[in-house]
Formats: C-alpha cells, sequence, structure tokens
C-alpha cells in the first residue's frame, strides 16, 4: 500500500533561524540527495520503495513528505526515518541534523482521491461536523450551584498530592479548589483530544485553526507549532501531571509541557469555580496563589505568554533578528520549543513517543 509519511528535520543546537540562503542551501542538499534514492529495507528483508518526494524549507528546518510503497503504516513511518537518518549521516552539510518526527498522516491513495473528487470539501465539513457532534454529546450535564458544590467536594479527596493549606488552609474554599482542579484534569484532557482531532482534519496548526477548545491557550508566540502531533505528545507529557496530583506526594513539573499542562489545570480548575458561580475569579485566584508557589517549583512559564512576536511559522523580516535573539534567550533558559518535552532533571525516563519531539 502506499503511504504519504511527513518527516520533520531539526537544525542542529544553537542554530535559532535559517536564513533565506541557508534554506536554498539545504533544499537542494536534500534534493541532490533524495533523487537518488530508490528504496530501502523493511521488516524481513521486505523491499520498500520510494515513488515520490516533497522538500519543503522554513527558518526553523525542513519537512519532508516521502511517498512510499509499504506493507504497513509503521513500517512506512519506520522507512522514512531510516532514508533520512541515513542521509543526514552521508552528508557533511547536514551534520548536527536530526529527524524530529516521521508520521503517516494520511495513504497517498486516499490524499489522490480527495485531492482529485469534487466532494473533497463535502468530506472535511463532515469530519468538522462530525468534532463537533462530540462536543455536544459529551458536554457537561446542567447542573446548579449547589449540584455543582457536591461534585467539586466529592472530588476533593481525589487530590490526595496537597492539602488544605494549599489553598490556604482548612475550610470550603479550599474543599472546592481542590475538588474543582481534580475536575479540570478530565475537561482539558477532552478537550486537548478534541483540538487534536479538528487539526488533524484540517492538517493545521493552532495559528490557523479556529474554534479549538484549549490548545490555543497556551503560549501565541509558537502558535504554528501546535499541530495534531504536538496535541498528542500534550496528552503524554500531561498524564504523569495528573498522575501525580492524586498520588501520595507531589514532583513539580519536569518539563515545560508538563508545567504548561499543570497551567491550563489550574485555568480551567478557576473558570469552572466561576461557572458555578462558587467563586469569583479574583477570589480564585488568591486561593490558587498558594499552590501555584508549592506546585511550580521553581519553572516559570509566564515569560513565554508576554513574548508578542511569532517565534515560528513565516515572521515577518523587520522583526526576524528579534525573533531570533527571543529564541536565543529562551533556550538558554531551557523554555524554547524545542525543549519543551525534554526533562529539566535529566532522568531520560519518559514515554518514547516523546522522544521523537
Amino acid at each position: 500500500m502506499d503511504y504519504a509519511v511527513t518527516a520533520e528535520l531539526t537544525p542542529p543546537n544553537g542554530v535559532v533561524e535559517l536564513d533565506p540562503l541557508q534554506q536554498e542551501g539545504i533544499a537542494a542538499v536534500l534534493d541532490r540527495h533524495l533523487a537518488l534514492v530508490e528504496g530501502v529495507s523493511g521488516p524481513g528483508d521486505a523491499d520498500i520503495d520510494v515513488l515520490d518526494y516533497r522538500i519543503t524549507v522554513h527558518p526553523a528546518g525542513a519537512s519532508v513528505v516521502l511517498a512510499l510503497d509499504a506493507p504497513s503504516l509503521l513500517a512506512a513511518e519506520d522507512a522514512a526515518a531510516s532514508v533520512l537518518d541515513e542521509l543526514i549521516g552521508e552528508s557533511d552539510v547536514l551534520a548536527g541534523w536530526s529527524v524530529a518526527h516521521s508520521e503517516v498522516r494520511i495513504t497517498e491513495d486516499e490524499f489522490n482521491r480527495l485531492a482529485a473528487s469534487d466532494e473533497a470539501s463535502d468530506v472535511v465539513d463532515e469530519l468538522e461536523a462530525a468534532v463537533e457532534e462530540a462536543l455536544e454529546t459529551s458536554a457537561e450535564p446542567a447542573m446548579d450551584a449547589e449540584q455543582w458544590r457536591a461534585r467539586f467536594l466529592g472530588l476533593a479527596p481525589r487530590l490526595r498530592a496537597f492539602g488544605p493549606e494549599a489553598f490556604g488552609g482548612p475550610g470550603e474554599p479550599a474543599t472546592l479548589a481542590a475538588g474543582a482542579l481534580v475536575h479540570a484534569v478530565r475537561v482539558v484532557t477532552d478537550e486537548v483530544f478534541y483540538d487534536e482531532l479538528a487539526l488533524a482534519v484540517n492538517n493545521a496548526t493552532v495559528a490557523d485553526a479556529v474554534g479549538l477548545l484549549v490548545l490555543e491557550e497556551l503560549p501565541p508566540c509558537y502558535d504554528h507549532r501546535y499541530d495534531a502531533f504536538f496535541a498528542r505528545a500534550f496528552v503524554l507529557a500531561s498524564t504523569p501531571v495528573a498522575e501525580r496530583l492524586t498520588g501520595a506526594s507531589w514532583t513539580p513539573p519536569r518539563s515545560v509541557a508538563e508545567a504548561l499542562a499543570l497551567r491550563l489545570f489550574v485555568n480551567e480548575a478557576r473558570v469552572a469555580l466561576e461557572a458555578a458561580e462558587l467563586m469569583s475569579w479574583d477570589d480564585s485566584e488568591a486561593v490558587f496563589e498558594g499552590f501555584a508557589a508549592r506546585a511550580f517549583g521553581d519553572l516559570d512559564t509566564g515569560e513565554l505568554y508576554e513574548i508578542d512576536l511569532p517565534l515560528a511559522g513565516e515572521v515577518e523580516p523587520e522583526t526576524a533578528a528579534q525573533a531570533a535573539k527571543l529564541e536565543a534567550e529562551l533556550h538558554s533558559r531551557g523554555l524554547a520549543f524545542d525543549q519543551w518535552f525534554a526533562p529539566r532533571d535529566g532522568n531520560p525516563a519518559q514515554h518514547p513517543y516523546l522522544d521523537s519531539l
């Protein structure tokens, strides 16, 4: 079966942005090498044919789409990564480059069928309608303030990692805050799944999409980097945060992605409390202030939200130098996008899916 595998190539550490001349050079090198590739060995010595390729080089790296005849999706992804890894190893110009990830987004046959069909837009509309239906059918049932109070009070004991003192001391406000935080974990997780589906259906990033539920609340300077692949990785990064909140002890976020997930949990908890008319936004800020001081440790992601320049995608020429400087400064503090999923404590134990980011 034919598969279209999309792979992202990233430049060496320290390269903040490729200028136009470098982009042309990288494109030429990739084109010259890929033109010579006819196939690669797959599982069980199966021959996987490279049918075609497309190259797009941008300031942050390069995107390569390989059309492969492979026995399975996994074999196609592995073969594409193998081809590109070998290409990088054989080229002095690409020394230090790496394959960030390699994934099948759509089979080549499906792509060609949709591209040639007058009904392609109808297919997309149907998928988008499915997303909307999923959102409507999974929405929280209507409840009044007393029902929400009972729900949050009932969930509060599940937040075992923190006692009432983290929310200002014993009392109902602390208990409501704890329960709302547990509730928020479920809501944010569901919303990331829905956003992932919307991005995948439209082959879009947050910068291009409308009507998303939660991913648009991440730092806007990297909106062009939040695609469906990122959304899946973000779910995996948020999982250990949720597990530690309900565990017997607390470990602060081990990565930027974990800290951002926790930030979304807190924000959703405050939204839920206000929507249920149990606590105003201003009042919840004071309640969660102490929690934030204990929970986030020394990992502060606040400055990412203060950046008003795009650091990914198409950067305006007049702001390119400033954006490159900001990116370098973030990298020096471990806050650049390519560092978000890397454990800051040096512990290599993490989900293998995150290794490709």
